[in-house]
C-alpha cells in the first residue's frame, strides 16, 4: 500500500484521505490505488495541467494462469505485479488497478520518448516487473504483459482522447504478439483502428507467407521472404532450419551454425516451446549453446512435417536477449510455415 505521506503530496489524494481514508483508496488484493480513485486522480491531473505519461499494463494470457494453477495463484500473481510495479515506479509515479489483469501507471519524471523507452526497457529487464518467472504458492508461472502508453498533453489534451491513444498503443502491441510495449507516436499510430488491429494478425501473416512461396527462388529465399510476413505481425526475429542432414542454417543470412542430430528428442508432439533456455540446456546442450551464441534466450522448435522426419525442424526465436511466453498465434504461424516448407520440399 502507499503511505499516507506519499499520497499526501498530491492534492487529489490529500482531499480523498480527509474524506474516505487511506484504506478505501487501495485495491484490497494488489495494494495499489483502486480503480475509481486512480481514474479520479488522472482526471485531476488533466484538470490541473500536470504533464505525465500514462501506461496501461495488460497481463498476457492471465486466464491460463488461473486455469493451470488455480485462482489463488492467479491472485498471487496480481498481488506480485501490483506490489512490484508500485516499488518500480517509486517516487516518480503512482500505480493503480484498472480492472481484472490490467494496471495503470502514471509517470511524472519525463514525457520524452527516449526516457519512456528506457523506462519500459527496465520494466521488462532483469530488475524489472515483467518477463520473468514468479514463485507463487510453490509454482513458478512465467509472467509477461503488453503495455501501451501515451503522454499528456503531448499526445492528448483530455481524458477520453488520452485513453483512446493508449488503447491504440496497447492493441498495436497485442497485434504484434504481446509481451512488448508500444509508446504512442501520432505519426505511426494515429491512423490505426482498433477493430482492424484485433482481427488482422494471423490472416495477414498467412497470406503474406503463402504469397512468398508462390514466387521464384530457392527454398532459403522463400523461407526468408515468408518469414518477413510474420516478423512484424508476430514479433519473431530469427528463423533457422535444421534440415534432413541435421545442419542448422540461418534463413536470413545463409550462415551455417553446425550439426544437431538429436533435436527430435526435445520435442513433444512435434513441438518444443522454450520460455527460457534453462530446460533446453539440460535437454540439448549443443543446440542451446548455439542459440545463445547468437544472442537468443528462448525458442520455438517445430518439426516441419511429422510424417516426413527427413524434412527436419524449424527454429524460431524472438528479439535477441528476450525470454518470452509463446502465444498461440505464433505457434500457429510457425506450423503453417512448416506446412508450406513441406509442400515445397515434396515438389523438389
Amino acid at each position: 500500500m502507499y503511505s499516507v505521506n506519499k499520497l499526501s503530496t498530491y492534492p487529489y489524494f490529500q482531499k480523498q484521505l480527509e474524506t474516505v481514508g487511506a484504506a478505501a483508496l487501495h485495491d484490497a488484493l494488489t495494494g495499489v490505488i483502486a480503480r475509481p480513485f486512480m481514474l479520479g486522480f488522472i482526471h485531476a491531473l488533466i484538470d490541473d495541467g500536470v504533464p505525465f505519461t500514462l501506461a496501461m499494463i495488460d497481463l498476457d494470457n492471465f486466464k491460463d494462469v488461473n486455469d493451470n494453477y488455480g485462482h489463488k495463484t492467479g491472485d498471487g500473481v496480481l498481488a506480485y505485479v501490483g506490489n512490484s510495479a508500485r516499488e518500480f515506479f517509486g517516487k516518480d509515479g503512482i500505480v493503480g488497478r484498472f480492472g481484472g489483469d490490467e494496471f495503470l501507471a502514471v509517470y511524472f519524471k519525463s514525457n520524452a520518448y527516449g526516457d519512456i523507452h528506457d523506462l519500459f526497457d527496465e520494466i521488462y529487464g532483469p530488475r524489472g516487473v515483467l518477463r520473468k518467472e514468479v514463485e507463487v504458492n510453490g509454482v513458478r508461472p512465467f509472467i509477461t504483459a503488453t503495455v501501451g502508453s501515451a503522454a499528456f498533453p503531448d499526445n492528448a489534451r483530455d481524458f477520453d482522447t488520452l485513453f483512446a491513444t493508449i488503447d491504440k498503443a496497447l492493441y498495436r502491441g497485442k497485434s504484434k504478439g504481446r509481451n512488448c510495449y508500444i509508446i504512442y507516436v501520432a505519426a505511426k499510430h494515429a491512423h490505426l483502428e482498433i477493430p482492424k488491429l484485433t482481427k488482422r494478425s494471423l490472416y495477414a501473416a498467412f497470406r503474406e507467407m503463402e504469397a512468398s512461396f508462390e514466387g521464384e527462388g530457392t527454398i532459403r529465399e522463400k523461407l526468408s521472404w515468408a518469414f518477413l510476413g510474420a516478423q512484424d505481425n508476430l514479433r519473431m526475429q530469427k528463423l533457422l532450419w535444421i534440415d534432413g542432414q541435421n545442419v542448422m542454417t540461418d534463413m536470413q543470412t545463409g550462415e551455417t551454425l553446425g550439426r544437431f542430430p538429436d533435436v527430435g528428442q526435445v520435442l513433444e508432439n512435434g513441438i518444443y516451446a522454450a520460455t527460457n533456455f534453462n530446460e533446453l540446456y539440460h535437454l540439448n546442450r549443443p543446440l542451446c549453446t548455439a542459440l545463445k551464441s547468437i544472442g537468443m534466450e528462448s525458442a520455438l522448435i517445430m518439426q516441419v512435417d511429422r510424417r516426413r522426419p527427413e524434412f527436419g525442424y524449424l527454429v524460431v526465436c524472438p528479439e535477441a536477449h528476450t525470454m518470452r511466453l509463446w502465444q498461440d498465434e505464433e505457434i500457429a504461424a510457425v506450423y503453417v510455415l512448416g506446412l508450406m516448407l513441406a509442400h515445397q520440399l515434396e515438389k523438389e
